[in-house]
This record gives structure tokens, sequence and C-alpha cells, in this order.
């Protein structure tokens, strides 16, 4: 592209198109063959390759087109990422809640179960304390074998 945008004006015609020395004044074995270089073409065929590749290259308004295409996309992904992120947010308060109420609630379950098991070990205390004063009302007699299927009242008569 270079050698092209380097060519003089063509319609001046008088100057030699290439900056460089000819090739026949370095070698002669190559004085005739400039197939796929630049240097071969013809001016019509640089014109037409000119037009070709100016056809191809994008105006200013489809660069902007380009541009404000380019911003409607990136700004409905930042769109969809903050509307993301904001259902990642509740999700997260709501798990925080959730935990705060957990929390509260296991410490409600703790106490309650420190307080059944104090309750548990004052009931136990009651209930050998009973025992122990039931037995005191018990009359022993001496020199009569217990035996088990006899009532009191036979054994006193």
């Amino acid at each position: 592209m270079d050698d092209y945008l380097s060519t003089p004006n063509t319609l001046g015609g008088a100057r030699d198109p290439c900056k460089m020395a000819s090739a026949s004044l370095g070698s002669s074995s190559r004085t005739g063959s400039t197939r796929g270089s630049p240097r071969g073409k013809t001016h019509t065929q640089m014109s037409v390759d000119l037009a070709a590749i100016s056809a191809n290259m994008l105006t200013r308004s489809d660069k902007t087109a380009l541009v404000a295409k380019l911003r409607a996309a990136i700004c409905e992904e930042i769109t969809a990422v903050r509307r993301d992120l904001a259902v990642l947010k509740q999700r997260v308060d709501d798990l925080e809640e959730y935990r705060m109420q957990t929390t509260h609630h296991l410490q409600a379950a703790d106490l309650a179960a420190s307080l059944q098991g104090n309750k548990l070990l004052d009931l136990g205390r009651q209930v050998e304390d009973l025992d122990n004063r039931g037995r005191r009302n018990n009359i022993r007699v001496r020199g009569k074998p217990e035996s088990e299927g006899e009532s009191p009242k036979e054994l006193l008569t």
C-alpha cells in the first residue's frame, strides 16, 4: 500500500513513477520481469486497485455507527451485569437475614436446653429425696424374712 501512496500524480506522467533506481542500472538479468510487484502494474491497474481499496475502507459515518453499536452492546452488558449484581445482593442480604434469625433461634434453643437440663437435675434430686423420705416410714419387723406376694395384713396377723 505504501507503494500506491508514494507514486506521483498520474496526470504528470513525465516523472518516473518509482523513486528507486531502475532495475537496469543495478543488474541486467532482471530488466523485464516485474511480475508480482506493484511497479509492474500500469496506472489504470493501480487506480482500479485503489478504487477497490477505498471502496472497502470505512467512512466516518461507518465508524461512528460501529462505535455506537459497540457502545450500545457494552451498555446492555453492563446493565445485565448490574441486574445480576442486584439479584445477587438481594440473595446475599436474604441469606444474612436468615443466618441472623437462625443464630437467634439457636441461641434460644441452647438457653432452653440448658434450662431444661437444670430442671431435670432438680427433678432428679427431688425424686431421690422423696424416695429416701418414703423409706423412713417403712416398718421393719425383725426376725421375719421378707417374701414377695405377702400382704402387710397377713404379716401382722
